[in-house]
């Protein structure tokens, strides 16, 4: 498994752009969330030849988390677009039914189905399905809006965009976790974690490598200069757009 890192911000883009991670698994492409990363495609050109579908899982709708769809037709024009998100299984509507909203003509140019030459919009059929040879598992999170923890094959996790609950990490474990961290000292925020509580109270020997991501864009050296101080000599690091880990 290769993940490349082409969004690792919250919110806005900054040193980072929003939020979007690229997987390659047992021969298939899975993109993980549509923010303003996705526009580094252009950078992995050689990596999408290798693939007729791409797949992208959308762990919720949020426009930091979505508006870089007005980006990839031009890289998938000749491919198989797979989109899945939560939909019923946490909204009152369709994935299909908010993508045609969100793209609609008086919004942007093409509509989504026009994207490749087949493209096709679902909701996650359950908690746990197969794409292809490789295993899916959504779990929902505590957020503004309904947001989904995405696995992949059990091995890499992404979880962005929650409140932090520790007893949502009873008995979780993998090679891989892509955590959010939109601040680094608990404040008690309702809506996102803080690199505290996951040093604090999440297992941190469960996993093996641990990478904070959906940072905020507020941040200044300083305090990219803080979290690298509190996080010596653990299992935790900073990710940055255009990392490369394979596991």
């Amino acid at each position: 498994m290769t993940i490349h890192i082409l969004g690792a911000a919250g919110w806005i883009p900054g040193v980072n752009e929003t939020s979007c991670i690229m997987v390659e698994n047992k021969g298939t492409l899975f993109i993980l969330d549509a923010g303003t990363g996705l526009s580094n495609l252009r950078k992995y050109r050689a990596v999408l030849e290798k693939y007729d579908t791409v797949y992208l899982l959308l762990s919720h709708y949020h426009l930091d988390h979505m508006i870089g769809l007005i980006y990839v037709d031009p890289f998938i024009r000749e491919k198989k677009f797979r989109v899945y998100g939560p939909g019923r299984m946490a909204y009152p509507e369709t994935t299909e039914e908010y993508l045609h909203a969100f793209l609609r003509k008086e919004f942007f140019s093409r509509s989504i189905d026009t994207f490749s030459r087949d493209v096709q919009i679902r909701d996650f059929p359950s908690e746990s399905f197969f794409i292809e040879d490789t295993k899916i598992t959504v779990a929902g999170q505590t957020h503004s809006a309904p947001s989904f923890r995405i696995t992949i094959d059990d091995r890499f996790i992404y979880a962005t965009d929650t409140v932090f609950q520790a007893e949502a990490w009873d008995g979780i474990s993998a090679d891989l976790l892509f955590h959010e961290c939109w601040e680094y000292e608990t404040s008690g925020h309702d809506r996102h974690t803080s690199l505290q509580q996951l040093k604090n109270e999440l297992p941190l020997t469960s996993f093996g490598k641990i990478y904070l991501i959906h940072h905020n864009p507020d941040w200044s050296e300083e305090d990219f200069q803080k979290i690298r101080e509190m996080t010596e000599g653990t299992n935790i690091a900073l990710a940055e757009d255009g990392m490369e880990i394979r596991i």
